[in-house]
This record gives structure tokens, C-alpha cells and sequence, in this order.
């Protein structure tokens, strides 16, 4: 019952895209009421699923985005959309299972359903903001908090291993970059640059129906492969689901844009979860390579490690 009252919320919130389209017409009202309950009902999960007081953090939520709805402020709708869009990010992390081979690719679609619902709720929002800067703040916050997270099911960076540890700050490293080199050509590149890039753009938009991120499709996607292969024999690969959350929360901003339509967005999430998926699987296999010890007994070794998970909705801690 839950589950269909969050599913309805979700849908409800992408009311403005249905009247767009002429699906059905809905009020603004009605579509910030569902963003909001829709909201309440990710923080609910993500506190049960983190092991959290589920109840206690649920009545506080409820409480806080009441008063959104009755007193609908800019400042209070952009702050309910920021904490929507952290919310499923999160849980795009958390809502996955350990997994080996092909059966990965379910558990990237999860992660990708959780951030497409996200940036449906957000969308219900209605709420002017900056899409840059609302972007670098939900994937600075989700860093944060999906690393603590994975500090705890991990048990510490000791899990992580060397090759890991290199890995994961390297992907860290790429994310800082590309943030950093999107703001610079904004800050200080020149006319004739940004027209460049715009055009190219442009071009691929036209010619492929939406724009690849290339964080989400060359980071986060693949670290989540990477994470949930590991996870079913090893807790460090809670720390590369971790870096695969920003996946989640990068879909869950996606539609904060206005030029960028619903199927735009779609299309664009979709190019990403599938070049997401070849890097995943081709990190996986090179991992594989580097630690395969040889020899039927150590296959049978390594099975024998798969370690056991609770069921998707239940707490991990």
C-alpha cells in the first residue's frame, strides 16, 4: 500500500507534463501536494533502508513539508526540491542489491527508476532555479552523504583495498574536473569557444535527440556496476555504489531546465545508462583479470564468499 500511495505521488507530480501533452489537466496545487508526499515517502525509505528511526524522521518530514504546501515560498519549494532530489539520489544507491553478471543491468535500471522519479518529483516543484548550480549542490550534498553511508555498510576505508582506493579518488578526481572545467568555460572561455561547444551541442541534440552527461555516463553508472558486482562477495563495494549515487542524483536534476523536455531528459538518461553499462561491465572485467588467482579451487572460493543482503526495502543496518 505504501509502495502504490509513493508510486501515485510520483506520477501526480508530473502533472504539468501531462497537461503539456494533453494527457490530463491538473492544477499547480495538486502537483506540488504530490511532489511533497512523494518527498516524505523517499525520506521515509531512506531512513528505514539506512537504519534509521524511521518514524521519528517521518512525522518531522511530514510536519516541515505540510508547511511548504500551506506556505508556498520561493525559498521553501527550491529547498523542498534540493532535499527531493538528494533524497532519491541517496536512495539510488540504497535501493540496490548485490548482483553478478547480466543480472547487474536490473540493478542499474533501479538506480536509474529512482532518479528519473526523483527528477519527476522535483519537477513538480514548479520552482524557479539556477540549473547549474542547482545541479553542483545536489551532487556535492549526495557525495557527502552517500560517502558517510558507505563509510558505515563498508566498515571503513581499511575494506577498500589499494586498487580501490586509487580507483575511487580517481573517479572523484574526473567529477571535480569536469565540474570544474564546465565552470571555468563559463567564467573565462572565450566567445568564439562557447559557441563551439554550443553548436556541438546543438548538433548531437539534433542528430541523437538528446545530450549525454558525461558524468553520470562515464562515471557514476559504471562505479555502480563496479560497486553491486562487488558487493556480492566483498562490503568495499558499498564505496564505489557510493560514487555511482551521483548517477541518481544527476537524473534527478535533469528536468530543472526549461528548454529540456520530458522526453529529452528520458532520452538523455537513457544514452547514459547504457554507455554506463558497457564501462561497468568492461571495469568489471578488467577487475576480474587483476585478481583472478586461478585454478577450479579458487573459483570455487570466490562463490563460496558471496555474502547476503537484506531484501530491497528492508534496513541495512
Amino acid at each position: 500500500m505504501f509502495v502504490l500511495l509513493w508510486l501515485a505521488a510520483v506520477v501526480m507530480s508530473a502533472g504539468h507534463f501531462a497537461t503539456d501533452v494533453g494527457w490530463w489537466q491538473q492544477s499547480e496545487v495538486v502537483s506540488r501536494a504530490a511532489a511533497t508526499t512523494a518527498t516524505w515517502a523517499g525520506v521515509v525509505v531512506l531512513a528505514r533502508r539506512a537504519g534509521g528511526r524511521f518514524v521519528v524522521i517521518g512525522l518531522f518530514a511530514a510536519v516541515v513539508l505540510a508547511l511548504v504546501v500551506a506556505f508556498p515560498e520561493e525559498w521553501a519549494l527550491a529547498g523542498a526540491a534540493v532535499t527531493a532530489a538528494c533524497v532519491y539520489g541517496v536512495l539510488g544507491m540504497l535501493l540496490t542489491r548485490p548482483a553478478g553478471g547480466l543480472r547487474v543491468l536490473v540493478e542499474l535500471v533501479v538506480c536509474v527508476l529512482v532518479g528519473v522519479a526523483g527528477a519527476l518529483v522535483v519537477s513538480g516543484y514548479d520552482v524557479g532555479l539556477r540549473p547549474f548550480r542547482f545541479r553542483m549542490l545536489v551532487l556535492a550534498m549526495v557525495f557527502v552523504a552517500a560517502f558517510v553511508l558507505a563509510w558505515r555498510l563498508g566498515h571503513g576505508v581499511g575494506s577498500l583495498g589499494r586498487r580501490g582506493l586509487v580507483l575511487i579518488i580517481g573517479g572523484g578526481l574526473l567529477v571535480v574536473a569536469s565540474v570544474a572545467y564546465t565552470q571555468a568555460i563559463r567564467e573565462w572561455g572565450s566567445p568564439e569557444l562557447v559557441q563551439g561547444l554550443v553548436d556541438a551541442k546543438t548538433w548531437v541534440s539534433t542528430n541523437l535527440g538528446a545530450v549525454p552527461r558525461p558524468i553520470e555516463a562515464l562515471v557514476a553508472f559504471p562505479a555502480l556496476v563496479w560497486g553491486v558486482v562487488v558487493r556480492s562477495r566483498r562490503r568495499q563495494g558499498w564505496w564505489m555504489c557510493a560514487l555511482g549515487s551521483l548517477g541518481a542524483a544527476g537524473v534527478a536534476t535533469s528536468l530543472v531546465q526549461p528548454r529540456i523536455s520530458l522526453a529529452e531528459g528520458l532520452t538523455a538518461t537513457g544514452y547514459d545508462a547504457f554507455v554506463g553499462a558497457v564501462v561497468g561491465l568492461l571495469v568489471v572485467s578488467i577487475d576480474r583479470l587483476l585478481t583472478r588467482t586461478g585454478g577450479r579451487r579458487a573459483q570455487t572460493s570466490t562463490a563460496a564468499l558471496a555474502r547476503p543482503e537484506p531484501p530491497r526495502f528492508a534496513p541495512l543496518l
